[in-house]
């Protein structure tokens, strides 16, 4: 399976800004599961340097910087991807370690400990639901992660939410609604209370063939002895294979923000548009 898709991204300015220097994380991961093909990433105005680089967590990241004053900053992408993983359950875990919280080896729990650490934001519902899941049953890594996405299916339901910013796991249980980052956060909490090292993923779905409007999307991974980094996608239920294309993966998720940077100046106010278009073959 490939993926092609091209991202556009512009921010107007009523009144001209200095650009700090940006990272742009819409760059397709390469990883076991998906291999980048063609890339091109045009960026206005033009930078005056632009390179790759690759963050903390493994992304790669194009980093570019400015000289002058502007109305507007606009980036597209165009991307090929192929899609490896056709069995989301191609792996074993040695029994030994098929236990909560996981087993880890002194170097695992080092590199783990960011995934591992409490979210910093009110997370007790999702602590609540992972200790009950426990107390039904799911006590091994693959059987708490499928059980979560069930239960996370019964209780919440997914929508569109404009505004910016995440629910804490407290809010999105209250409101019971919220959308795919706020799920895959409360997915997150949920595994690291019980000891499954978790973290964020912003990407795409294939979503609707039949749509032309998309957008990003969000789920988490999680880390397992054995199968290493999977993705579980809670907004649509279940194991991430072949129809999702990941693009950044941090344990917080403002480290996989698609645009990051800061300008100097009153831009008065600030417009963001998007468009999306994505065509699986």
């Amino acid at each position: 399976m490939h993926c092609r898709y091209t991202h556009h991204t512009r921010y107007d300015f009523d009144r001209p800004v200095f650009l700090e220097p940006h990272l742009i994380r819409l760059v397709p991961r390469g990883d076991a599961g998906q291999r980048l093909g063609p890339l091109r990433i045009d960026v206005d105005p033009v930078p005056d340097g632009r390179g790759l680089i690759t963050d903390l967590s493994g992304n790669t990241v194009l980093s570019v910087w400015f000289s002058g004053l502007t109305g507007h900053l606009d980036v597209t992408v165009e991307a090929r991807v192929e899609l490896c993983r056709t069995n989301p359950f191609d792996y074993l875990i040695d029994a030994r370690r098929g236990v909560l919280p996981l087993p880890l080896t002194p170097a695992e729990a080092r590199e783990a400990a960011s995934c591992l650490a409490p979210l910093p934001m009110p997370g007790e519902e999702a602590e609540r639901m992972a200790e009950r899941l426990r107390r039904d049953g799911a006590d091994t890594p693959q059987a708490f992660a499928l059980a979560l996405l069930g239960a996370m299916t019964d209780r919440l339901a997914v929508v569109t939410r404009e505004e910016p910013g995440i629910l804490s796991p407290d809010a999105l249980y209250a409101r019971g609604e919220g959308a795919c980052r706020d799920l895959a956060v409360f997915y997150m909490a949920a595994c690291r209370h019980v000891g499954i090292p978790a973290r964020f993923v912003s990407g795409y779905h294939e979503g609707d063939p039949g749509r032309e409007d998309r957008d990003l999307h969000a789920w988490a991974e999680i880390w397992l002895p054995g199968g290493g980094w999977r993705g579980f996608d809670p907004s649509l239920g279940l194991a991430v294979a072949d129809r999702h294309v990941a693009v950044a993966a941090a344990p917080d998720p403002e480290d996989a923000a698609p645009v990051f940077g800061t300008y100097r100046g009153d831009p008065g106010q600030a417009r963001l548009r998007h468009a999306i278009r994505l065509e699986m073959c």
